[in-house]
């Protein structure tokens, strides 16, 4: 097994008790997980925590995560330099707001390759731009010189994703990649998110899209208030939903011609 949380809480400062409790689930190799639910409700919290940043002060109060048989939350600073990137990496809601907004895409790209690889600068630009061209990005080299206000939200998007990808990961973690996108544009990211997972990563998808998460996943978890409150196979969930909130979910679709497409 690629990913395990055993029965996991996560804490932040301040808090009474945890914000997240409970959390349990396997990814294999490979394997794709949709994690749906409305804001607050601990979604971003539980990716984060496999990431090992969440914010704010937050940990992992209760429970296990483990990755290829490692226990993450043992990990040193130097432990998690080596994974994250590599072995782990993320796209988030909007990459661009992760980005220095001072320097070019190229020099971060670049920078990025070369913390995590001992490519040349040169080596680690045509490595950019490579992945840059395989999201469909027209004129990559373009794109090494622009700044991140100079692109649109799904050029930043793509970008992030030729980043998150740059080392083939073998589990990406992607929080709301296509929420802040227009209709077109998400359907064009949920492409290249297709694309990926052909490439035997692994992944795990916040969303609060179903039509997303059913697109996308191979297994879906709905989580409410911090709680996981269904959890199974994508098909399984979707046709025989047995929690009230998924069921409230999944009504909220609205039909076109008499069919919802989830």
């Amino acid at each position: 097994m690629l990913l395990n949380l055993s029965h996991v809480d996560i804490s932040y400062q301040g808090s009474e008790k945890p914000t997240v409790q409970d959390v349990s689930l396997e990814l294999a190799e490979g394997e794709r997980l949709a994690i749906v639910g409305e804001s607050g409700s601990g979604k971003t919290t539980v990716i984060r925590a496999v990431l090992g940043c969440l914010p704010g002060g937050g940990r992992v109060s209760g429970g296990s995560i483990t990755f290829e048989g490692k226990n993450l939350l043992d990990l040193s600073v130097d432990g998690w330099q080596k994974i994250r990137g590599k072995d782990i990496s993320m796209i988030f809601q909007d990459s661009g707001n992760m980005m220095n907004p001072v320097h070019t895409i190229g020099k971060q790209y670049v920078e990025y390759i070369r913390v995590h690889s001992d490519m040349s600068k040169k080596e680690a630009y045509d490595k950019a731009v490579e992945l840059l061209t395989m999201m469909n990005l027209p004129n990559p080299e373009n794109i090494m010189e622009s700044y991140t206000f100079e692109l649109s939200g799904g050029m930043r998007q793509r970008v992030g994703i030729a980043m998150a990808i740059t080392f083939q990961p073998k589990l990406l973690l992607a929080d709301e990649p296509t929420s802040a996108l227009d209709v077109t544009t998400q359907a064009q990211i949920v492409g290249e998110l297709m694309y990926i997972s052909g490439t035997n990563a692994a992944m795990i998808i916040v969303t609060h899209n179903i039509g997303v998460a059913s697109c996308l996943g191979d297994k879906l978890m709905v989580m409410q208030g911090g709680h996981v409150v269904e959890y199974g196979k994508t098909d399984d969930v979707l046709s025989h939903p047995k929690a009230e909130y998924t069921k409230t979910l999944l009504a909220a679709v609205p039909e076109i011609g008499g069919k919802r497409y989830v």
